[in-house]
């Protein structure tokens, strides 16, 4: 069981050196008139599209609208080359047009607006292979507006291939989508689950009068108060989540991001010596409202309608929700069977702690100062505009 749990949290800790959150996603809309015309745009990542074609010449930390546009050619062969539209067996021409720059959560993206010369008649397939050989984790958000008929689909490399049926999208496949969707979001940000790990590794412990850590007595017990945590933790994401999707709530992801690392810092900081509040579904809740913050770009550039988005909120929380519970269920057990021994309350529990924070500390320096890992930094764009 020992070695269970530390191997658990050295997997977290080892994927996430190679990528902190910063979860990759595009955004491609496709409309169709009345008449049959196909054209759409798609919002890239800056971010992601530095690692794809090279975008800070200089190597500054900052692109310049004078770079995006030096490299405005190879952005729109390297996107319109990974995306295929076809109708009734036969590949629509896709002609890219001006490029812009728009911001989603404070993060920077290129803004592709193109045309699709299809021939008549037929049902729209849509191929989508953006970045998926360079980030699996990678998510293409898609929506088709097609008259009064919208629908929403989540691409991934195994789903990277639709056909477009006549009708609206069916309720129970939406639903699933986004549950999965959110289910990734949660098991693929590893900051995410390293801070939810830090609270879950004392789920059987509380403190003394001594500071010290000792064993909660009756499985009931800490079976609530896990549920607590966790639940707190989801329903802080939705309260911040829903009007950051609506626009209500927009920050910077250069001040989320360094946020979000030093909530880990804090509450692995507190396993070793006590410095936040003794319940710990409050600083679930607490640190949960800035988690949040960080997930308000997943949903909200699709344009999806009330009722669509509603339901797409909805599926994507109780996602996060079944993915930290998910976790629970691998580390809750361990703790649990360890929570008497001396060697788990005075050595592990804090010796994974100081782990944690360590690895926080690299992550919030990644994000404030390492101007070179440019895949971990929101970058500014000077001069242009939408």
């Amino acid at each position: 069981m020992l070695r269970g749990l530390v191997l658990s949290l050295a997997l977290i800790a080892a994927a996430g050196t190679a990528r902190a959150h910063l979860a990759s996603d595009s955004y491609l809309r496709i409309e169709i008139d009345q008449a049959g015309a196909t054209g759409g745009q798609w919002d890239i990542a800056l971010r992601d599209l530095d690692v794809a074609v090279g975008l800070d010449a200089d190597q500054d930390g900052t692109i310049t609208w004078g770079e995006l546009r030096a490299k405005e050619g190879e952005i729109a062969a390297y996107a319109i080359g990974r995306l295929t539209l076809a109708r009734g067996g036969s590949a629509c021409v896709l002609k890219p047009t001006n490029l812009m720059v728009d911001y989603h959560a404070g993060s920077a993206y290129a803004v592709l607006p193109f045309t699709a010369e299809c021939p008549a008649g037929g049902r729209l397939t849509v191929g989508y292979r953006l970045l998926f050989d360079l980030d699996p984790s990678h998510r293409g958000l898609l929506t088709i507006a097609a008259g009064d008929q919208v629908k929403s689909e989540v691409l991934t490399p195994d789903h990277a291939q639709i056909t477009v049926d006549a009708g609206p999208s069916r309720l129970g496949d939406q639903v699933t989508q986004f549950l999965r969707f959110g289910f990734d979001h949660i098991l693929l940000g590893y900051d995410h689950l390293l801070f939810v790990a830090v609270l879950l590794v004392t789920a059987a412990l509380h403190r003394r009068d001594g500071n010290g850590w000792v064993a909660i007595d009756g499985l009931g017990r800490v079976l609530i108060e896990t549920i607590k945590t966790l639940t707190a933790f989801t329903l802080a994401h939705a309260i911040v989540l829903t009007p950051a999707v609506l626009g209500a709530v927009n920050l910077p992801a250069r001040l989320v991001e360094p946020a979000v690392a030093v909530t880990i810092m804090l509450a692995a900081l507190d396993n070793i010596r006590p410095i936040l509040p003794r319940l710990r579904w409050q600083v679930a809740f607490l640190f949960g409202l800035i988690h949040g913050l960080s997930f308000a770009s997943a949903l909200g550039p699709m344009r999806l309608s009330p009722l669509s988005m509603s339901l797409a909120l909805g599926s994507f929380n109780l996602g996060v929700e079944a993915g930290q519970i998910a976790l629970a269920l691998l580390l809750v057990p361990i703790a649990v069977a360890l929570r008497h021994e001396a060697a788990y309350r005075r050595l592990i529990a804090p010796g994974v702690s100081m782990g944690a924070l360590l690895l926080a500390g690299v992550w919030l320096f990644d994000r404030v100062f390492a101007l070179d890992l440019l895949s971990l930094q929101p970058m500014a764009i000077a001069g242009a505009g939408r």
